[in-house]
């Protein structure tokens, strides 16, 4: 059963929030794809205040809520079309609640006049992307707190 959740932009009120989401959503997914160590160090992203405001702020970033006012996930997507987010409560996973929120933010950004998308995806949000219609056109393995982390680059046009 797919929810139906209620969106709304992001705004500085929702950090806290939306970090705490973060972290939590890294902690209980990242063990499918990630090392207790790589776990620990993305999930340590949510607690860098500056960055994560502006990983948040820095984007058209859109707040799905659904039974309630807690914050069910988040999708942003800055002004260049880069995707910089897409997080769905672990417990919310595997509902249609993060292609929802892809596809609100994308056509949000369209309306605005972006037509090309991009974005670096983790092997477990890579299908998600493909599903809708990002195509992988890098793979790389980059440092991120001393450890090697592998990502894709993702690119969707409008056109």
């Amino acid at each position: 059963m797919k929810l139906r959740p209620t969106l709304r932009l992001a705004t500085a009120a929702d950090v806290p929030a939306l970090a705490a989401l973060y972290a939590d959503t890294a902690r209980a997914l990242g063990p499918w794809c990630y090392t207790p160590e790589q776990v620990a160090a993305w999930a340590s992203f949510g607690a860098d205040t500056a960055a994560f405001r502006h990983y948040v702020l820095g984007a058209q970033t859109w707040v799905a809520t659904a039974a309630g006012a807690e914050a069910a996930g988040f999708c942003g997507v800055a002004a260049d079309g880069e995707v910089h987010s897409l997080y769905v409560r672990a417990t919310l996973t595997r509902q249609g609640l993060g292609g929802q929120l892809l596809a609100h933010a994308l056509a949000q950004a369209r309306m605005q006049g972006v037509q090309h998308f991009a974005a670096w995806v983790t092997p477990f949000s890579r299908p998600l992307f493909e599903r809708a219609g990002f195509i992988m056109v890098a793979t790389v393995s980059e440092p991120y707190q001393g450890l090697l982390f592998e990502r894709y680059r993702v690119e969707l046009s409008a056109g």
